[in-house]
């Protein structure tokens, strides 16, 4: 069974964030280096979201994001990323998009997770990198990173290992189902072969039947 550890573990609560010559927000998008930290059903221990209507909530517990796109990012815009610069709660090597499938489960230390969907980014993204253009270009590409609903609570270690315990059969990449969201294909065998993954977002579930329903 192949195994994958976690490059950085990092949780924050809202904060006020300055950008573009004063302007302020409030936002949990700077998270902070933790070394172990306990998972629950709605999220880490000391993490939370500002913005309640457009981020978190239970089938958004967890935040991946590949440390393979660091590099990516920083040679196509000449910058030098800081880790967790996406808000992710896990960075982790060997996981990318397409290799990750929604309703693939991970066990990760003590906890166990599925992944419901692909990370819809906001520009509070480039207002926290000053990268301007990486939040449009986050979406074109689908390097979005992932989220996962908590199957089972524990503890996560900076060093855990990632284990795969299931796939699910549809095997459908948040690679893919990135390209049906953001460049809206109307594939509709495709958009059906997605909607039977049980662990899919009941957000991205209720979208997707609503372009089904068009088509």
């Amino acid at each position: 069974m192949r195994h994958l550890s976690i490059s950085n573990l990092a949780v924050a609560e809202p904060e006020i964030m300055s950008y573009a010559s004063g302007k302020q927000m409030n936002t949990a998008i700077t998270k902070k280096k933790i070394e172990k930290v306990l998972l629950r059903e709605e999220g880490f221990e000391g993490d939370a979201v500002a913005d309640l209507k457009n981020h978190g909530g239970a089938e958004r517990a967890v935040c991946f994001y590949p440390t393979e796109h660091y590099s990516f990012w920083n040679h196509e815009f000449s910058t030098e990323l800081t880790t967790a610069a996406f808000g992710e709660n896990i960075t982790v090597s060997g996981l990318l998009e397409e290799h990750v499938c929604i309703g693939d489960v991970y066990q990760i230390g003590e906890a166990v997770v599925t992944i419901t969907q692909g990370r819809v980014p906001c520009n509070t993204i480039d207002r926290h990198t000053s990268v301007k253009g990486l939040f449009k270009r986050v979406m074109e590409t689908g390097y979005t990173g992932y989220f996962a609903k908590v199957l089972k609570e524990g503890v996560i270690e900076h060093d855990s290992l990632i284990t795969l315990v299931s796939r699910d059969t549809e095997q459908i990449s948040v690679l893919h189902a990135n390209k049906l969201f953001f460049q809206q294909i109307k594939n509709k065998a495709d958009i059906e072969q997605l909607l039977k993954v049980e662990a899919l977002a009941e957000k991205w579930r209720i979208h997707f039947n609503r372009i089904k329903e068009k088509l």
